[in-house]
C-alpha cells in the first residue's frame, strides 16, 4: 500500500482537485487504516463530485469509522438521496439511528434494505434486533430464522437467537444454544517447558502492536496486541505453538451434532488469531462476541492477588458469559457465569457466546491472552 499511496500523492501534486484521483487516494488510505486522512480525501472527492454515491457511501463509512455519527448520518441521507436504492446504505444508516433510538426510522430503513437485497444474512440479523429491542420476540425469532437459512453459521445470530427463546420463557431452546453450564470448557494449560513467564508478561506489555484501547475492540481501559500466530520471540512462539496443540486436540474431539448449534458444523480448516489483553484499573470488555470465529478462548497469564481472593465478593476483574450485548436490555434477569481467573487458566467458549470483563479494581493489572478460531472449511 505504500507504493499506491506514493503513486497516487505524486499524481495529485499535478492535479490536487481531481476527485478520481482523491477517491483512489482515500481508499488506500483506509485500507492503512488511516481514518481521518481517508475522510479528508473523500470529502475533498465528494466536493469536486457532489453528485457520485460511490464517494458519498465511503466518506459516510470513514465518518462513522471515525465515530463521527452526525456526519456520517448526513452523508448516508446524501447517498440514498442520489442512489436510492442503495440497500448497504440503508443498513448503515439504519444503526446509526438504532443508536440514536429512532427504531421507527430504524426498521423502516433496514426492511427496504431486506427487500432490495433478500440474500445477505447481516441484514436478517440487523432487522431482528432491532425487533427485540422492541420486545417483539416472535417476529424476531422468525426473522433469524430467516438469517440462519442464509449463513448456518451467522454467529451474531446464533447469540441473539438464544436470548429471544429465553426471554418468551423457553428456557430449553435458549440453553441448547447458549447454556454456560455445560458448554464452556475449563481447564489448565502450564507453561511450556523454557519459557519464564516473567519474560513472556514482559514480551506482552512491551510488544510493538501493543495499543491502548485499540480501535475496533471491546476493551475499555486497557490495552491489546496484534496478531500473534506468526510473532519471532522464542518465549511467545514456544507459548502459542502449546495453545494451538491444546486447541487442535480439542477440535478434533468434537463429533457432529446436528442438534447442537455449536456441533452442527465443525471446522475442517481454519486459521488462528491470537491476541493479548493487559487491563489496569477499571479495564473491562463490554458485552461481546466474536463474530468470524467458531470457537474462542482466553488465557490468563498474569492475575492480580486480590482478584482471586475470597474477600473480592464482587468478583472484580471475573469473566462472565451470558449479559446481552448490543444494546439489547433483556427484561428477564440472563442465566449467567462467571469464572474466577487464575494464572495458567484456560477456558474454551463457542464463539457466539456473549461474554464480558467485571471492570479490575486497585492499581495492579491483569494479563490474558485470547484466540479465535476462524473457519476456512468445514468437515
Amino acid at each position: 500500500m505504500d507504493d499506491a499511496e506514493k503513486l497516487i500523492a505524486g499524481a495529485l501534486k499535478s492535479s490536487p482537485d481531481d476527485p478520481i484521483y482523491l477517491y483512489n487516494y482515500g481508499y488506500v488510505l483506509s485500507q492503512m487504516k488511516r481514518w481521518q486522512d481517508a475522510a479528508d480525501a473523500y470529502g475533498r472527492a465528494a466536493k469536486g463530485s457532489p453528485d457520485n454515491p460511490d464517494i458519498a457511501y465511503n466518506l459516510a463509512l470513514t465518518l462513522k469509522r471515525l465515530g463521527d455519527l452526525g456526519k456520517a448520518e448526513n452523508e448516508y441521507r446524501q447517498v440514498i438521496s442520489l442512489s436510492p436504492n442503495h440497500a448497504h446504505a440503508m443498513a448503515d444508516l439504519s444503526g446509526i439511528l438504532e443508536k440514536k433510538g429512532d427504531l421507527e426510522e430504524a426498521i423502516d430503513l433496514q426492511e427496504r434494505a431486506n427487500e432490495l437485497q433478500p440474500n445477505i444474512a447481516n441484514f436478517h440479523f440487523n432487522l431482528g434486533v432491532l425487533k427485540l429491542k422492541q420486545h417483539k420476540w416472535d417476529a424476531a425469532l422468525e426473522i433469524f430464522e430467516k438469517a440462519l437459512s442464509l449463513e448456518k453459521w451467522h454467529v451474531p445470530t446464533l447469540a441473539v437467537k438464544s436470548v429471544a427463546h429465553y426471554e418468551m420463557g423457553d428456557d430449553n431452546a435458549a440453553l441448547r444454544i447458549a447454556d454456560p453450564s455445560t458448554k464452556l470448557s475449563v481447564s489448565k494449560l502450564p507453561l511450556p517447558s523454557g519459557v519464564d513467564g516473567t519474560v513472556l508478561i514482559d514480551a506482552m506489555v512491551n510488544h510493538p502492536t501493543c495499543q491502548w484501547e485499540r480501535g475496533g475492540t471491546s476493551t475499555k481501559d486497557g490495552a491489546q496486541t496484534g496478531n500473534l500466530i506468526e510473532d519471532t520471540n522464542p518465549h511467545i512462539k514456544s507459548f502459542v505453538a502449546s495453545l494451538t496443540e491444546k486447541i487442535e486436540a480439542f477440535i478434533e474431539a468434537q463429533q457432529i451434532d446436528p442438534n447442537d448449534p455449536f456441533r452442527a458444523q465443525i471446522p475442517k480448516t481454519w486459521n488462528y488469531s491470537i491476541w493479548a489483553t493487559i487491563l489496569k484499573r477499571d479495564g473491562h470488555q463490554i458485552p461481546h462476541l466474536h463474530p468470524s470465529a467458531w470457537l474462542s478462548g482466553v488465557y490468563y497469564l498474569e492475575v492480580p492477588p486480590g482478584v482471586m481472593d475470597e474477600a473480592n465478593t464482587e468478583q472484580q476483574g471475573w469473566i462472565e458469559f451470558g449479559s446481552p450485548g448490543y444494546g439489547i436490555e433483556p427484561i428477564r434477569p440472563p442465566i449467567t457465569r462467571r469464572i474466577k481467573p487464575e494464572p495458567e487458566k484456560l477456558i474454551f467458549f463457542p464463539s457466539y457466546f456473549f461474554h464480558q470483563t467485571v471492570p479490575l479494581a486497585g492499581d495492579s493489572r491483569r494479563i490474558s491472552i485470547a484466540f479465535d478460531v476462524i473457519p476456512q472449511s468445514w468437515r
